[in-house]
């Protein structure tokens, strides 16, 4: 037999757990269906598409999306060229690699000696997509001998410096220390 009933009221949001529980549960030897009738419409409009069918269980809900960092770097511009790649290879692989969402902001500040850079990813993505640009701009320097130093500008939201500098300036030390660089922190 199948029986159906309305998911509205204060228990609406058990209705879910109680047809899981209930469907397929065997009473007088038959096996229960179990399925519900919404009384409102989807949530996108329309009827049919992506809302659960009658007789279906709900759909498992979906993880949280993971936690979108953003990292904006800046860049000289000499090495623009060799992030990008041709027709767009280097970076299209920097970005698949990492699974980052990457943005090279070239045209603007037009003549400028930086361009800003913003990756965005998980905190592991935006780390890997900045170690790959920086190895770029480490061989792109030796290759064309322009620098022996390249540096690495993090541009960090103003909410955060006193975080990264920490009491007493520990944080920004032991960074220092850890990656053997010098970390300098302007407004």
């Amino acid at each position: 037999p199948r029986s159906g009933f309305p998911r509205s009221g204060p228990d609406s949001r058990r209705s879910p757990r109680a047809i899981l529980k209930l469907n397929g549960h065997q009473l007088e030897s038959h096996a229960l269906k179990v399925s519900y009738i919404p009384d409102e419409p989807p949530e996108n409009g329309r009827r049919g598409g992506a809302g659960a069918r009658p007789g279906s269980p709900p759909p498992a809900p979906k993880p949280p999306p993971a936690p979108d960092v953003p990292l904006r770097l800046l860049v000289p511009t000499q090495f623009v060229g060799a992030i990008i790649g041709k027709e767009g290879a280097t970076i299209r692989n920097i970005t698949k690699q990492t699974q980052s969402k990457i943005d090279v902001h070239r045209k603007e500040n037009a003549g400028a000696a930086e361009k800003a850079i913003s990756i965005h990813s998980t905190p592991e993505g935006c780390s890997a997509a900045c170690r790959m640009i920086l190895d770029i701009m480490h061989k792109e320097a030796k290759d064309t001998k322009t620098a022996d130093e390249v540096p690495l500008k993090i541009l960090a939201h103003n909410n955060f410096v006193g975080r990264l500098i920490g009491k007493e300036g520990r944080n920004l030390k032991k960074v220092e220390q850890d990656t053997e660089t010098k970390i300098t922190i302007s407004s």
